[in-house]
């Protein structure tokens, strides 16, 4: 039985300590400790409300292949950037090969420039709207505007009406169909089709 190692790798992956996990079921995190080092093991009472504030199923909690799902979590800094990880169903995809159409798709008008979030997206991005926020993107973004500190960094194509950027620099693998870009400084490994550049910095 893997609860305990599950328990653990879901914990790290919401980005909760013992403590947090352990105040949210209303347990002391001794007892959390003890689940993660198989010391002991949940109440079954608990197996719903543990399955619930790690946002997964009972089924998953005992799961002999739960942790491969989370692979490198551990990895993930906990810091104040949105990653956002691809689910199949309530399994989390290892991986998104950039020449896999999995797109991430922001709805419209989710972002305004009083939203300013720092992103991080393993796989390509697709936004009806605007991006207002840092961008790191393991694919390609097609999007209307970008409106960034900085840095902008993409590792395939970048497809934006406007991109604005008042700090660092675009890297990207080329830039398309863009009509104005205003930034310190771009690093692109392809070509660059764009109607109008401004450095500024």
């Amino acid at each position: 039985m893997k609860i305990g190692e599950n328990i653990k790798t879901l914990r790290k992956a919401r980005g909760f300590t013992q403590e947090q996990l352990a105040d949210m079921l209303g347990l002391s995190f001794q007892a959390v400790s003890k689940w993660e080092t198989n010391a002991n093991t949940p109440d079954i009472s608990l197996l719903p409300a543990i399955a619930k504030v790690l946002g997964t199923s009972i089924d998953q909690l005992f799961s002999e292949s739960n942790p491969e799902l989370w692979e490198g979590a551990e990895l993930i800094k906990d810091d104040d950037v949105i990653r956002i990880v691809q689910l199949q169903g309530h399994r989390v995809l290892k991986t998104t090969p950039v020449n896999q159409s999995f797109p991430i798709i922001f709805p419209r008008d989710c972002n305004n420039e009083t939203q300013y979030f720092k992103v991080e997206v393993f796989g390509h991005v697709i936004a009806d709207g605007s991006i207002n926020g840092d961008v790191v993107c393991h694919g390609s973004i097609d999007c209307s505007d970008i409106n960034s500190f900085g840095p902008i960094q993409v590792s395939g194509n970048l497809s934006a009406n406007r991109i604005n950027m008042t700090e660092g620099k675009i890297v990207c693998g080329s830039i398309q169909e863009c009509h104005e870009i205003r930034c310190p400084s771009i690093e692109c490994t392809g070509d660059i089709h764009a109607s109008n550049i401004i450095e500024q910095g």
